[in-house]
């Protein structure tokens, strides 16, 4: 009796390990009924069946979030059959995993979507939180896994697009409501036509596109900047296509990207001090976010007032709903394509989210003349561009037909070739800044530089634009004017200060370094001044103790010395005639640099005076 004693309690002993060690696992002579779960491995993860909050009536069979944001569900599998009482049961057989009101129920209220038969069945719940169904002796071999058909949250791990060999359409559909699981009205999904992109769809109508991924981002959307949390990526190849994101290591916080019923995606992070999720990022809609609210061959800017305008060489099908701001008729040419008498070419659109590229043909390996090529020869063609931006571009991408769902100038576009007739380049070719002997930088190494203009980095603004701080890759420190694109004077006034300012050089002058005409903005980078402006130091009654009678001094020479050489020594006199102590800049030293050329003048070299009819000046 003792040694029996002994074989019994090593036998429970032994299963009870047994089951520990398997505590994340379902196998076919085990069930899940109401009120018992079954949690992953580390902790992370649970699933069982759960009950939304203000919906009591129904139940679902879902995971969760376990060890941090308890009860956060990210995925259902009886989204559209709830069970209505406590009598449902999960269980495992070869053909894959069973949800029913009870045991002896035949007729399933979901199952998984696999058609094979295993031998040794198991469901096992990860630590990522992927519900996979295996055979119990292959650890990596998943005949199904939850991660191929997400709900409405994307985890690190996941794979958001199609594999064309399996079948397999990974997209993600909102919740009804808070407290309703079942399909909502919007769907957001890897699009498989033409060159892959994301689409969100409201029922059945296209409602918001990302841009196609372009290397490093997709077409129109913000730069992901190193950020110690989570990576991204995107892979195409010939038999699938997807976007996935990585956490950066083990330590990272946990992040999601959810797509809620009322159609806004958010990334969240869990914030381990507050105990909280913190929104991270999220696509709230605006004007020009709304797909194809230009309608064909219509470009829409939220700097521009009304939205939408019309590429070059196109004008509105229907002026009077556009005169109504109803845009959707789009825009047809002025002057129709003349295919095969070598007459074409491409006008060249800066900074602008690429169109819709269902209708599309790529090559990820072609060069961009290559590209060009290939498009001229194809009547149908209408525009081309690059598949990768990264490292000078790369890739063709091949348009036909009309070109629709277009953002323009924006610091994250890029560039578009448009087919044009030869009558139609001839009034397109942007002129403006043609002649400049100046550096160009680019808009994108101006906003990386200011952190995308940032409030922190403004330095001050005036009547046509904000000055803001900025460093460059490099490390020197810049100060750049951004010409305000709400000026009706403000192209004349940029065109004006390069001019004047470009080819003078003095020590008492701002020195320019540069300038960047890109995607329908104007800036003009400077010398960084770190002391500011004069008016900083006289207005102010403590900064103005700072100024002793040699500083001043100093400064009435400088300035003195600086208009002599403008109105005497240079090249060009100039009369500079906005001259003030918000328009006088200290260097380190203290020494003054008369800046904003703007409203500048310029007369002849054996000229003493000039006189204008045109009231210029600000307060």
């Amino acid at each position: 009796m003792e040694g029996t004693a002994i074989i019994l309690s090593c036998t429970c002993l032994l299963s009870i390990l047994m089951f520990y060690s398997a505590a994340d696992t379902l196998t076919v002579n085990q069930t899940i009924s109401d009120g018992h779960t079954i949690v992953s491995a580390g902790g992370d993860f649970e699933m069982g069946f759960f009950i939304p909050q203000g919906n009591p009536k129904n139940r679902y069979f879902g995971v969760w979030f376990k060890k941090i944001s308890n009860g956060t569900v990210i995925w259902v599998a009886n989204r559209n059959s709830p069970i209505s009482n406590t009598s449902g049961v999960v269980r495992v057989s070869s053909r894959g995993i069973v949800v029913s009101t009870n045991q002896s129920t035949t007729v399933s209220i979901w199952k998984s979507n696999f058609s094979g038969s295993v031998k040794n069945p198991v469901a096992q719940l990860l630590d990522t939180g992927n519900l996979v169904f295996r055979d119990e002796n292959e650890q990596q071999k998943f005949a199904w896994q939850s991660f191929d058909y997400p709900v409405d949250n994307f985890l690190a791990g996941m794979k958001f697009g199609f594999d064309l060999v399996t079948g397999i359409d990974r997209y993600f559909s909102s919740w009804k409501s808070d407290d309703d699981p079942s399909p909502g009205d919007y769907i957001h999904r890897l699009d498989k036509n033409g060159f892959p992109q994301l689409i969100l769809w409201k029922d059945s109508d296209a409602w918001y596109r990302f841009g196609p991924w372009v290397g490093s981002r997709f077409s129109g959307n913000s730069v992901l900047k190193p950020n110690g949390i989570y990576t991204t990526g995107f892979v195409i190849t010939e038999t699938e296509a997807y976007y996935y994101y990585n956490r950066v290591n083990s330590e990272s916080p946990t992040t999601r990207l959810t797509l809620a019923p009322g159609g806004l995606s958010s990334r969240y992070i869990w914030n381990r001090d507050k105990h909280i999720w913190t929104q991270y990022l999220t696509s709230q809609l605006r004007d020009c976010d709304r797909y194809g609210i230009c309608g064909t061959n219509g470009v829409c800017n939220l700097n521009k007032s009304p939205r939408c305008e019309c590429m070059t060489g196109f004008h509105p099908k229907k002026p009077e709903d556009w005169a109504e701001a109803d845009w959707l008729s789009g825009c047809s040419r002025k002057v129709q394509l003349e295919c095969g008498n070598d007459g074409d070419g491409f006008l060249k659109y800066i900074g602008v989210k690429l169109p819709d590229t269902r209708w599309s043909w790529y090559n990820m390996s072609m060069s961009l003349a290559e590209c060009e090529n290939k498009c001229l020869k194809d009547c149908n063609c209408t525009a081309y561009s690059n598949t990768d931006i990264r490292n000078g571009g790369s890739g063709c991408l091949l348009w036909f037909g009309g070109l629709i769902d277009m953002r323009g100038y924006s610091y994250n576009g890029q560039d578009l070739y448009v087919r044009m007739p030869a009558s139609e380049l001839k009034k397109g070719r942007p002129q403006e800044g043609k002649d400049l002997d100046l550096p160009s930088f680019s808009f994108m190494q101006i906003a990386n530089a200011t952190d995308n203009f940032s409030n922190i980095n403004q330095l001050g603004k005036g009547g046509f634009g904000t000055v803001y701080k900025g460093i460059l890759e490099e490390g020197q420190e810049i100060g750049v004017k951004r010409l305000s694109k709400d000026s009706g004077q403000g192209v004349d006034e940029f065109m004006n200060e390069v001019s004047c300012i470009a080819k003078l050089q003095h020590k008492n002058l701002v020195r320019l370094l540069g300038c960047c005409i890109e995607q329908g903005e104007r800036l003009l980078i400077y010398e960084y001044l770190p002391n500011k402006s004069l008016d900083v130091y006289i207005f102010d009654e403590k900064m103005c103790q700072s100024l002793n009678w040699q500083k001043r001094y100093n400064i009435i020479i400088g300035i003195a010395r600086g208009l002599l050489y403008l109105h005497q020594d240079s090249r060009l006199k100039i009369i500079h005639r906005d001259l003030k102590a918000s328009n006088i800049l200290l260097d380190h030293e203290m020494n003054p640099k008369i800046s904003d050329f703007g409203l500048a003048r310029t007369f002849g070299e054996n000229e003493t005076q000039a006189s204008t009819r045109r009231v210029v000046g600000t307060q």
